[in-house]
């Protein structure tokens, strides 16, 4: 089975004219395509911890999973950065990487992942995890 992602960003790109070009615009696939990785590791990371029972969410469970998820991110924004500074100029615009909205999405999901990890952390440490929290 095609990997899906890699044959949408294998075609966003124009027949180039130079191989220095073209090797470019498949290093970006490369690099994109990683972060497309990434950004599922994210996601499976915050599924499943949403997924484990109260009764398995220890401090120091919460702690890695908390440690597992900021390694996460920080290549995501690591990679995101080497992209955009390396390929900052117009004519990479057409790319895929581009017009999607990946950053923005990820960095939405962990940034509400990092909330609900410090609000367990926090109901864990008064003896009320799994309680609603009241405002």
């Amino acid at each position: 089975m095609p990997n899906i992602v890699a044959l949408k960003l294998s075609a966003s790109y124009p027949v180039l004219a130079g191989i220095q070009e073209e090797g470019s615009w498949l290093a970006l696939d490369q690099l994109a395509l990683q972060q497309q990785i990434n950004a599922n590791f994210i996601f499976h990371a915050i599924s499943n911890y949403k997924k484990t029972p109260s009764e398995r969410k220890t401090l120091d469970f919460i702690a890695k999973k908390w440690l597992q998820l900021q390694m996460l991110w920080r290549e995501f924004r690591l990679r995101d950065k080497q992209i955009r500074r390396g390929h900052k100029d117009a004519r990479w615009l057409d790319h895929g990487y581009f017009q999607q909205e990946l950053y923005e999405l990820v960095r939405e999901k962990y940034m509400a992942a990092r909330g609900c990890l410090g609000r367990d952390k926090r109901n864990l440490s008064t003896g009320i995890l799994g309680q609603p929290e009241h405002p």
